[in-house]
């Protein structure tokens, strides 16, 4: 049956409240009774592809639920929209915020710190028939490590390790509808910026004037880290990704949508990228590695002003040869 966006957010906000109320040995019937059936999971290393609602339960949720029984999911941004914004294309719902964890147990061979820890996350829902058919999440298993003290590459982050704030204007929970003007500019004004981004993969200054505010926000991956500002973005981000990285190859998104001032983009995979100089603290080789990638936007007025980037950094490690889950006992 046809499904409008505030329909595809109520089914997702249906899922999300199931989810979060289920024990460990009930998020099975929580993921059955609200996701479609042949429902396809695309996580992070080490979760990668997923076929069941109830492999899903198994393998992420009910660990998760384990390792922190105290669990709070403290939403960002939600919104709905439609792939570049075409009326007939798959229609996606974005979450993004972080979870917030009492990490009292093991999780994935990651030793509990027996403190508070947050766990940045992006979830892409792709809502067909009524239902939540895929899911495609990032959680930023990079960012659990580092607060457990087991990630060996924290000295070597560029720019703040910190758990990321949501919009600087508090209004990223869409829950009523948007007006489709502004949906449309914020639409093509991220993908002018990244359809320019994509000819060279650099940030030179003529390109950040452009598309961004001066007073910017990128909010980076556990890895990468937090700046602000062109220079802080400079010194913490672009530099040493130019420097230290070559670009190779680029793929097309897999979703890319916006809605009111917000837009999201997802690759999977996103960018092939050879290591060349040392890039977070792994040493240069000849891989040509993947990138996953998810960017989440604010727009304001006629310029970006906030990115929240995830990137799948334990699978671009494992593609170096850098298995962290197996070094601590994963």
């Amino acid at each position: 049956m046809p499904v409008d966006l505030q329909d595809a957010k109520a089914l997702v906000c249906a899922f999300h409240a199931a989810l979060d109320a289920a024990s460990p040995s009930d998020v099975r019937d929580a993921c059955a009774e609200n996701l479609g059936t042949g429902h396809r999971y695309s996580g992070v290393h080490p979760f990668n592809s997923i076929e069941s609602a109830g492999a899903l339960a198994d393998s992420v949720w009910a660990p998760f639920k384990r390792a922190m029984p105290v669990l709070q999911r403290r939403p960002d941004i939600f919104f709905a929209g439609r792939h570049h914004m075409d009326p007939k294309a798959a229609l996606w719902v974005v979450s993004m915020g972080k979870f917030l964890g009492d990490f009292t147990s093991p999780w994935l061979g990651i030793p509990p710190s027996d403190k508070s820890t947050f766990i940045p996350f992006v979830s892409f829902y792709r809502i067909e028939d009524g239902a939540i058919a895929e899911t495609v999440e990032f959680l930023d298993l990079l960012s659990v490590m580092t607060q457990a003290e087991c990630n060996p590459y924290a000295n070597d982050q560029t720019a703040a390790h910190l758990m990321s704030p949501g919009p600087r204007t508090h209004d990223g929970l869409l829950s009523d509808p948007q007006d489709a003007a502004e949906s449309a500019r914020t639409f093509n004004l991220t993908n002018g910026m990244l359809t320019e981004l994509a000819q060279t993969m650099t940030s030179p200054d003529d390109h950040l004037a452009r598309w961004w505010h001066p007073d910017m926000n990128w909010h980076g991956p556990a890895g990468i880290g937090a700046c602000l500002g062109f220079t802080g973005y400079r010194r913490g981000h672009t530099g040493p990704f130019e420097e230290r990285l070559e670009f190779v190859d680029y793929f097309q998104e897999e979703a890319a949508t916006a809605e009111g001032n917000y837009s999201a983009f997802l690759w999977r995979p996103c960018l092939g990228m050879r290591n060349i100089a040392g890039y977070m603290g792994v040493q240069a080789n000849e891989t040509v590695a993947e990138m996953r990638v998810v960017d989440v936007y604010r727009r304001e007025d006629q310029k970006l002003t906030e990115n929240w980037i995830f990137i799948d950094m334990l699978h671009f490690l494992l593609q170096q040869g850098v298995d962290l889950l197996a070094e601590i006992g994963g």
